[in-house]
């Protein structure tokens, strides 16, 4: 009997261990634990970082400042005059914009004047990360999950977020990144400590070998193939697997205990990845839906979110596989270009995205919105403003282009959901 993880194996593992794992058919077909291991992941980690409750572009990468104390209708509190720039990028002076953008600039990509068509946060995260406002659409990060590399034991880490998987792949939901090296050595006392064992080798190996001898007669005498299914996913669960242990193995031995939470996260999902467990990745990160002291509550979070970000670069090469993590940066919309009574702001159609990483042209910026935040349509070949026959810029529009860099657009898998609108040469 193989110890090696698969992901159909997982699902036991998880059930119990605040790790939850959701995929169709996860207890159907023909036994894991007899198939071979699949070889190691070697492609781009993919990365979708969403900020939760919808963030303010014109407070990040899509600035609008006030024209000072004369202005009636101010976008935002800062003066025009003090927007920062750095290279083709424009950004608001806040949080921690400017650090943000000067280290990262040259390799970013920020699109503007994305249309999502919608205010509600589920159909707003939806759209963002899918491609479409109708339910059922899977999240990209599943859908190049799915098509690259569903076979990786976790192929798709979820933090949260939109991680609908259409049946593409089994998402792994993250509840703790210590339960995986707790599963992995379930004989340590500590995962970390491998001299402190609750059996001697001896005795484990007996212990085994009396565990494999049962449920060769469990299986003998279970009349289902579901049921034999079960039980081999309960022996590999109790025992420990080697991929499991491959990512204990390059985890950081003290993951980050800060506040924010982005950086555990991304800990997990480069750990994950260097072990060629993980195609891809969410990242989520909350506190965006600031209807009452905007500036006040929207800032912290816009640094955080960069902070994390920073974060995840700053891991993946430490882990050296910088060159080979691709970051996508969304929210579920945008906020409107006014305040409310409250000084906050709500709800706003408009948003942007933003993303870097291998294939992805630096330094530069598509898409634009007017003074008053609205969208600007643009030329489908040239993508330059076109107010005359031009096009706005949709999520779908994101996605098919997505798919395009990734590789994936005329794959089966992702073929099962199309994108009907034309190619824009977002990547180009």
């Amino acid at each position: 009997m193989t110890q090696q993880l698969h992901r159909r194996d997982f699902l036991k593992m998880c059930s119990a261990a605040s790790l939850g794992v959701v995929g169709a058919g996860a207890l159907f077909g023909p036994s894991r634990a007899e198939a071979a291991s699949p070889a190691p992941y070697e492609g781009p980690l993919w990365v979708t970082v969403h900020a939760s409750g919808g963030w303010d572009p014109t407070s990040f990468c899509d600035p609008k400042g006030s024209q000072g104390p004369d202005d009636p209708a101010p976008v935002n509190k800062y003066l025009a005059e003090t927007i920062g720039v750095s290279g083709n990028h424009r950004y608001a002076p806040v949080a921690g914009n400017q650090a943000f953008f000067e280290k990262y600039g040259k390799k970013l990509l920020v699109v503007n004047g994305i249309d999502t068509a919608t205010n509600g946060h589920d159909s707003g995260t939806r759209n963002v990360w899918s491609g479409k406002l109708p339910e059922g659409y899977p999240a990209f990060s599943a859908v190049v999950a799915g098509s690259l590399g569903a076979d990786a034991p976790l192929a798709f880490l979820s933090n949260g977020g939109y991680d609908v998987t259409g049946s593409l792949v089994a998402p792994t939901r993250v509840g703790s990144s210590s339960v995986l090296t707790k599963l992995a050595w379930p004989n340590r006392i500590d995962p970390s400590k491998p001299d402190g064992t609750y059996h001697s080798p001896d005795t484990w190996d007996r212990v085994q070998a009396a565990r494999a001898a049962r449920l060769s007669r469990l299986q003998t005498n279970a009349k289902l193939p579901r049921e034999a299914q079960a039980l081999s996913l309960l022996y590999s669960a109790r025992l420990g697997n080697s991929d499991l242990r491959l990512l204990s193995d390059v985890l950081p031995p003290t993951l980050d205990n800060s506040n924010n939470g982005l950086k555990r996260q991304a800990q997990l999902a480069v750990a994950a990845y260097k072990a060629g467990l993980a195609v891809s990745a969410n990242l989520t990160i909350g506190g965006f839906d600031t209807h009452g002291n905007h500036d006040q509550n929207h800032f912290p979070r816009l640094q955080a979110l960069t902070d994390g970000v920073d974060f995840l670069m700053e891991e993946a090469a430490r882990q050296g596989v910088a060159d080979r993590v691709v970051v996508i940066i969304g929210s579920d919309f945008g906020r409107t270009p006014w305040y409310n009574e409250g000084n906050g702001k709500d709800h706003w159609s408009i948003t942007s995205m933003a993303f870097m990483g291998p294939g992805i042209p630096g330094d530069r910026v598509i898409g634009t919105t007017d003074s008053y935040h609205k969208p600007i349509t643009v030329d489908p070949d040239t993508l330059e403003t076109n107010t005359e026959s031009g096009i706005r810029i949709t999520p779908e529009h994101v996605h098919k282009a997505l798919r395009q860099l990734a590789g994936i657009a005329l794959n089966p898998t992702a073929q099962r959901f199309p994108l009907n609108v034309p190619l824009l040469p977002l990547f180009a």
